[in-house]
C-alpha cells in the first residue's frame, strides 16, 4: 500500500525522491482527475502524461472558459461520479483557501486525495540540497508557492547543519501599514487604521530589525516584505539591498497589488536571484486605470531583467477572523494554537517587534491586543544568542493570548478582492 504521508515527507525533505511508487499509485485508478488548471496544475499535468498517466479530466471553476487543460477536458469541481475509483490530484497552490477546499473535498466523499505541491516538490522540482535556488524558479514559474515550500526551506536549512538549529520556515517584514487597495477582506485588516495611522516605519528602525532578526536566526527559508503596499515605501530598494546583506535566508518576495506607481529608484538592486516581485492580479475587482498602471508597472519591472510573478486570478477569498476578544479559557487558546498552520511559518517584523502572525500583528497595531506574552521587543535582547533563546521559547509558547480572539477563517466569499469595507471588529454575516 502506498504510503501517501511518507511521500510527502520525501518531497518536502530536500533529497532526491524515487517517484516509481507514487507514478504506479497514480495509475492504480481508474480515473485521475487534476483540480486546478492553472500553472501548477499545467505542469503537474504534463509530468504525469509524459510518464504514461492518463488523466481523465481537469476541474477548475473557470472551466466554461478555459474548455481544457493539457488537451484535457475541463470541467466544474466535484462533476466526477464514482468516487470510490477516483484518484483526486489537488492542484491549487493558493494557501490561504486551500485548507477549506480540502475539507470541501473530503465532506462531498473524495477520500482519495494526492497533493499537487508534494507531487512537484518530489518529481518536478528542479533543486535539492546539493544545488542552490533561484527566485526565477520558485518564484517565476509560478508552480511553486516558496513561501509555504517545504522542500525549499529545508534546502536552506541544510547549508548550516547544526545540533539545534533555529531556524525558520518564513518571516514577514513589514514596512508600512497603508496601502492604494481597500480590500474589503483583507487579512492585514488594512481598511482600520484611522488616517493618521497609515505611515511608513522608518528604513532606520526596517534595517536594524533586519540585523537584529537574522544575526540571531541559524536559517530562515524564504522572506516576504510586504505592507499595506510596499511601493508606497520611498525606501524599499534600500530595504531590499539590506535584506541581501544576510545570507542565511533562501530569497525574498516583494508582495504587491502593482496599483502604486513605482519609481526607477525604487528598483535599485532588485536584479538579484534572490528577489522576485510578486503581483497579486486583482485586475477583476479593481478600477480600470488601476488594472492600466499594475501592467505599467509589470513592463517596468520586467524591461529592468528583475524576476517577478503576476498571480492567478482567483474567483474566492476566505474572509479573515473577526477581531474581539472571545472569550476563551487558556484550554481552548492552547488546542487553537496546536492546529493552526500559522506560527512559526508565518512570524512577522513590524516596527522593532516579532509578532506570531498576521492576525496578532493587526491586533498589536490597532491597539485591541496589545498583550505584552504576544511580541518579543527585538531590542531587549543584549545579545544575539540571547535573543535567539527569547525567538526559540516565543515559538514554542503553548498559546498566544491573540488566539483567544482568532475565530480563524469565516468561510469563502465569491468576491475575491472586493473593494469596499467590513467592521471586523463586531460579528459579520457572510452573504
Amino acid at each position: 500500500m502506498f504510503n501517501v504521508e511518507g511521500y510527502y515527507q520525501k518531497a518536502k525533505s530536500g533529497d532526491r525522491v524515487d517517484n516509481a511508487e507514487a507514478l504506479d499509485y497514480i495509475k492504480s485508478f481508474r480515473q485521475v482527475v487534476c483540480w486546478g488548471g492553472s500553472y501548477l496544475g499545467n505542469a503537474v499535468g504534463k509530468y504525469l502524461q509524459s510518464n504514461g498517466v492518463h488523466i481523465t479530466n481537469y476541474w477548475d471553476l473557470r472551466a466554461d472558459t478555459i474548455k481544457e487543460v493539457q488537451g484535457v477536458e475541463c470541467r466544474q469541481p466535484f462533476s466526477t461520479e464514482d468516487k470510490e475509483n477516483t484518484l483526486v490530484i489537488f492542484c491549487i497552490g493558493n494557501n490561504v483557501i486551500r485548507g477549506l477546499l480540502l475539507k470541501e473535498l473530503r465532506d462531498k466523499g473524495y477520500k482519495n486525495v494526492l497533493r499537487g505541491d508534494y507531487l512537484y516538490m518530489a518529481a518536478i522540482c528542479p533543486f535539492d540540497k546539493s544545488t542552490g535556488i533561484e527566485s526565477s524558479q520558485c518564484q517565476g514559474t509560478m508552480c511553486c508557492r516558496s513561501v509555504f515550500c517545504d522542500r525549499l526551506s529545508n534546502i536552506v536549512k541544510s547549508r548550516k547543519p547544526v545540533e539545534d538549529p533555529l531556524h525558520m520556515f518564513s518571516i514577514t517584514v513589514i514596512v508600512n501599514q497603508r496601502c492604494s487597495l481597500h480590500c474589503k477582506c483583507c487579512t492585514s485588516y488594512m481598511n482600520e487604521y484611522p488616517v493618521e495611522e497609515r505611515k511608513d516605519i522608518p528604513l532606520e528602525r526596517i534595517e536594524k530589525d533586519i540585523d537584529l532578526f537574522f544575526d540571531a536566526m541559524d536559517s530562515v527559508g524564504t522572506v516576504t516584505v510586504m505592507g499595506g503596499e510596499p511601493f508606497m515605501h520611498p525606501d524599499i530598494a534600500k530595504i531590499i539591498q539590506k535584506l541581501l546583506t544576510k545570507q542565511n535566508f533562501g530569497i525574498v518576495s516583494i508582495a504587491t497589488s502593482g496599483t502604486f506607481p513605482i519609481k526607477d529608484e525604487q528598483l535599485e538592486g532588485l536584479d538579484d536571484p534572490r528577489v522576485n516581485v510578486s503581483f497579486s492580479n486583482y485586475e477583476h475587482a479593481i478600477a480600470p486605470g488601476q488594472v492600466e498602471l499594475m501592467y505599467k508597472n509589470i513592463e517596468k519591472i520586467k524591461a529592468k531583467g528583475i524576476s517577478y510573478t503576476v498571480g492567478v486570478t482567483i474567483p474566492e477569498w476566505s474572509v479573515p477572523s473577526t477581531l474581539y476578544d472571545l472569550g476563551d479559557s487558556e484550554e481552548t487558546m492552547t488546542k487553537k494554537k496546536a492546529r493552526c498552520i500559522q506560527p512559526p511559518r508565518c512570524m512577522q517584523i513590524k516596527n522593532g517587534k516579532l509578532h506570531p502572525c498576521d492576525f496578532a500583528t493587526a491586533l498589536y497595531s490597532l491597539h485591541l491586543g496589545e498583550y505584552e506574552t504576544d511580541y518579543i521587543d527585538l531590542d531587549q535582547a543584549v545579545s544575539d544568542e540571547e535573543r535567539k533563546e527569547q525567538i526559540r521559547a516565543f515559538v514554542d509558547q503553548p498559546y498566544y493570548r491573540v488566539c483567544g480572539h482568532c475565530a480563524g477563517m469565516q468561510g469563502l466569499t465569491s468576491k475575491a478582492a472586493e473593494q469596499g469595507y467590513m467592521d471586523f471588529k463586531k460579528p459579520i454575516e457572510i452573504s
